[in-house]
């Protein structure tokens, strides 16, 4: 690390230096005070090298104090958990936090990467592009992998709590500087409820190190005083350390907002918030100049210079050089002459008769050069001076420390994200956002407005504007000018590769020049050639200088080049946060049967299928999985068998224009349903590909049952939501995902209806009356029943279910039996092995992505289906009418096992590589036929039925005969019992 000893000023700044703070920096202790951000506390300690820069693994010192910095990441460690990539500007200081570099090795300040910057002339833009994709890009792979990134993760467990809240206002401040406090002001005795939203700890902005007076008092008092009232108003509120990351459609926005104690970082809330209106007071950046070794530690912006000196009571060098292209590097001269450090001169690209605080920098004496560029640096770990060249000759100046000036970057990223678009601004030389989204309106630093006066009275129209009354007065200010800025030029009689533009990532003026050369002009493809403004800042301190240079190289004006895509989020989000408490178990929480209970005391094997369901039951005669299966297998083809399908979706749809509604979704016709029946079918998406499916049941006039996939339910509900409120509107139709709300138990086998009989229904449950594919409602002792009879086993089945709370008394009640005996409980295992058996699909394993309804056997019923349903053109396309394509068929073993997965070999080929036919989606070991079978899907299978077939697995292979996909019963005489 490079210490260079205490920097702390004796007084200044709104720091509590009645209350010290102590931590660490790599292990070595320092000391700040209540009110020190990370940054300013390292800087106030000495440290000149906080990191190294991406691909050469440049020495790295702070540049700014917020998001903005490019330079300053860290992992911090405070009593509340561990951040593994941080700017130090955005943490404030707190007790006992564990502070390091997160690059260079083995430390930031003696870094053996270093030795990157010796291949400096062949690592220029895209090298690896041409570099690393011969003899094999998975060669270098894992090293890039391992160099990229900026801090690491570990598996520690904090306490910092993750909240996630819904809010709704009228209107929405962004940013809690002079701009949005007087907006907010505007707003005061409106009525509407508002709220403010700063990123900082206090509200103020630059009113906390900028000298200002507002209506006779002290720029911050009136900062304060206008905070106090905003707090003390119903309906208003200001929210500090809090990002507003992101913006979307309709203005709902993400706040992130830290919620800080003595100790750190305490609670993240992740804010969905709602306004009717925004004001975007967001402010600006500043902008760094292009000179020679630009990047060396020592060099920071004007602005973070004077916020150091003001704010934090920090003096960050003895002797400084400020160079300026306007008028806010001439201020930072004056603070830092006030606060005791020595100004060795004021650079201005400038001529002379531009700058309007000359007269000032002579009272002061402070030396004065205009036209000035620098073309050296002398700097290894510290800054020790420049070579200035100037119209007169050239100069030297000895000093530690920097301050550049280079203009403003307004923060305009959320309006992006609605939409707005950037325009260039060639007088204020900066991209200004004049056409905003619709109920939003801006003021201050990120219309580029520099004056304060002028600010205000922006934000006061804009509060007159929401509130819809008369704006009120500006207030009376004394501010000094910051604007004048001049053009954006390349800088001249200095190698563009000593040039830096993107300080992170490495990227040169020479970079830019290469990129030109090669054809790059878009800017989004000089963006990706070069990684320029895809580091950790998001391009706020290159963004705009790499624009003016590909504009100078190409011949054309900034505005014609244009400016990146502004996406979400502004700054980075810890996932913590946004996944809010949902950790460990919580981040797929685990879904339980209504009967689990009952389940665990019967032994049962849990498997998660997206719900926790017992695969097998350990029972005195079956301590074996596959003994387990094969006795069950058996109790529903011989005797009885009771399955907790509960997780089975139930969709209720509901309204007169439900059949209409349903029939659009599914292949068979549903709107010819009865009252009382039941019908299987598939839907399918847009493509002709099978979406979901499982039966319907029709429970009377207007009211529909749906049976979506277990694992698919929700998504169905919402498929069918979605249709309805997007394309349908105007159906009399809702829709109700009822999954949850009802347990469902099947009994099956051939004494199945014995079973059903125990319960003793209000309804007749004979052969006669009560038919396969068809449903009941009535009660069992008061509790609402409704029995469908249908089968996934080709047994004699019923699927009983009641409301989700009975589910415990259902199943046990159903498991005592009757005089016949007990029925057997049944797992997922047998169940799925039951349907295979009988040829039945299940869904995502005998389908995949490809998969239509007539390769599943369906083709006379799309054929008999005459109106329109979802996906049926695509069934007409040549894709989906193909021979070629891949048909759903059986398989009977000739040799070997048959497994899932296996692949089909073509004709001649005993084993890979050579091409295949398919693959084998279901299998098994049937103990019911007493040979392994299987369900495959295979090119052109309906037309090569008993023909044997190659199949290859794990390296072993064997041989099937390609058979109709039933098995078992195909007459389906047991079903219908």
């Amino acid at each position: 690390m490079s210490l260079t000893g205490s920097k702390r000023r004796a007084s200044g700044g709104h720091i509590d230096r009645s209350r010290p703070i102590s931590f660490t920096w790599n292990g070595k202790k320092m000391q700040g005070f209540e009110g020190d951000s990370l940054a300013s506390a390292l800087i106030a300690n000495g440290v000149g090298i906080v990191g190294r820069s991406f691909k050469y693994h440049r020495p790295r010192g702070f540049m700014a104090l917020g998001a903005e910095d490019p330079n300053a990441m860290v992992s911090v460690r405070d009593a509340h958990g561990y951040t593994p990539s941080i700017r130090a500007g955005q943490m404030p200081l707190a007790e006992g936090m564990e502070v390091r570099s997160v690059t260079g090795w083995p430390s930031a300040s003696f870094d053996i990467g270093a030795l990157a910057g010796l291949g400096k002339p062949f690592f220029g833009a895209g090298f690896y592009y041409k570099t690393m994709m011969w003899p094999n890009w998975s060669w270098f792979e894992p090293i890039v992998r391992r160099a990229t990134g900026f801090g690491r993760p570990d598996g520690s467990k904090e306490s910092r709590a993750a909240q996630h809240q819904y809010q709704a206002v009228d209107v929405l401040v962004v940013g809690a500087g002079p701009a949005g406090l007087a907006a907010a002001q505007g707003l005061i005795g409106s009525g509407l409820s508002v709220l403010v939203a700063e990123q900082e700890q206090r509200p103020g902005g630059s009113l906390l190190w900028e000298e200002a007076e507002i209506d006779g008092k002290p720029g911050i008092a009136w900062a304060q005083d206008i905070a106090k009232e905003i707090k003390a108003t119903p309906g208003m509120q200001i929210l500090t350390s809090t990002l507003v990351a992101a913006a979307y459609d309709t203005n709902i926005f993400t706040l992130v907002q830290s919620v800080i104690d003595a100790r750190g970082i305490a609670a993240e809330r992740h804010i969905t918030l709602h306004a009717k209106q925004v004001i975007l007071a967001s402010g600006a950046v500043e902008r760094p100049l292009l000179f020679a070794d630009n990047d060396r530690p020592g060099v920071m912006l004007a602005g973070a210079v004077r916020r150091l000196i003001r704010d934090y009571g920090v003096a960050p060098c003895k002797q400084l050089v400020v160079k300026t292209s306007n008028d806010s590097g001439w201020l930072t001269a004056f603070a830092a002459q006030d606060a005791g450090i020595k100004v060795v001169a004021i650079l201005d690209t400038r001529p002379r008769a531009e700058a309007v605080h000359l007269a000032q920098a002579e009272a002061l004496g402070i030396p004065v050069v205009f036209e000035a560029a620098i073309t050296a640096m002398k700097a290894g770990r510290q800054l020790r001076g420049l070579t200035v060249s100037t119209p007169s000759g050239v100069r030297k100046f000895a000093c530690d420390g920097l301050a550049v000036a280079g203009g403003w970057t307004p923060l305009i990223h959320l309006a992006c994200h609605r939409g707005a678009k950037p325009v260039w601004n060639d007088a204020l030389q900066m991209f200004t956002v004049p056409e905003l989204p619709q109920g939003w309106q801006a003021s201050g630093g990120v219309t580029g407005c520099t004056s304060l006066t002028e600010a205000l009275g922006q934000s006061l129209q804009a509060a007159a504007k929401s509130s819809q009354r008369q704006a009120k007065a500006t207030p009376l200010v004394k501010a000094p000018a910051f604007g004048g800025v001049s053009l954006i030029r390349r800088p001249s009689g200095v190698p563009a590769n000593k040039v830096w533009i993107d300080h992170q990532n490495d990227v040169k003026l020479s970079d830019v020049e290469i990129a030109v050369r090669e054809n790059y002009v878009s800017v989004e493809h000089l963006k990706r050639y070069t990684t320029l403004g895809m580091g950790t800042d998001q391009g706020r301190t290159s963004n705009v200088n790499g624009l003016a240079m590909l504009a100078h190289l190409t011949g054309r004006e900034i505005s014609e080049v244009g400016i990146t895509t502004f996406r979400p989020m502004v700054s980075a989000i810890r996932m913590g946060t946004i996944a809010g408490g949902h950790e460990g178990d919580l981040i797929a929480p685990r879904r339980y049967l209504p009967a689990d209970a009952v389940h665990r005391r019967l032994g049962a094997d849990f498997e998660d299928f997206g719900w926790q369901r017992p695969d097998w039951y350990h029972r005195p005669d079956a301590s074996d999985r596959d003994t387990a299966v094969a006795l069950e297998m058996a109790a529903v083809r011989s005797d009885v068998g009771i399955f907790d399908g509960s997780s089975l979706g139930k969709v209720e749809v509901t309204g007169p224009d439900a059949a209409a509604f349903l029939a659009r979704f599914y292949v068979s016709d549903m709107a010819t349903l009865k009252p009382g029946s039941v019908r299987y079918s598939v839907m399918l998406n847009e493509e002709g590909v099978i979406y979901d499916d499982g039966v319907v049941a029709c429970l009377g006039p207007n009211h529909y049952l749906a049976g979506p996939t277990s694992g698919h339910a929700e998504a169905v509900a919402a498929h069918f939501e979605r249709w309805r409120q997007t394309e349908w509107p105007s159906s009399r139709v809702a829709v109700g995902n009822v999954t949850s709300n009802w347990c469902s138990i099947a009994v099956a086998g051939p004494r199945a209806r014995h079973i059903l009989a125990v319960l003793n229904p209000d309804f007749d449950i004979s052969p006669a009356a009560f038919k396969h594919m068809q449903v009941r409602e009535g009660s069992w002792q008061g509790i609402p029943l409704r029995v469908a009879r249908v089968s996934f086993t080709g047994e004699l089945q019923f699927e009983i279910s009641v409301p989700s709370r009975y589910a415990e008394a259902l199943y046990e009640t159903l498991l005592k039996g009757d005089a016949a005996g007990a029925p057997r409980a049944i797992g997922m295992e047998a169940w799925l092995r039951l349907r295979l058996e009988k040829g039945y699909i299940h869904l995502g394993s005998d389908t995949n992505g490809r998969t239509g309804p007539t390769e599943v056997g369906m083709a006379a019923l799309v054929a008999k289906r005459q109106d329109d349903f979802i996906g049926k053109r695509s069934l007409t396309l040549p894709f989906a009418l193909s021979d070629e394509r891949e048909q759903l068929v059986g398989l009977v073993a000739v040799s070997g096992k048959i497994e899932a997965g296996a692949r089909v070999l073509a004709p001649g080929c005993t084993a890979p590589p050579c091409k295949t036919e398919g693959y084998v989606t279901s299998g098994c070991d049937s103990p019911t036929l007493g040979h392994p079978i299987g369900l495959a899907l295979i090119e052109r299978g309906f037309a090569r039925q008993g023909e044997e077939v190659t199949l290859y697995s794990n390296g072993r292979t064997s041989r099937a005969r390609i058979t109709s996909p039933v098995f078992y019963d195909p007459e389906n005489e047991r079903l219908r019992q």
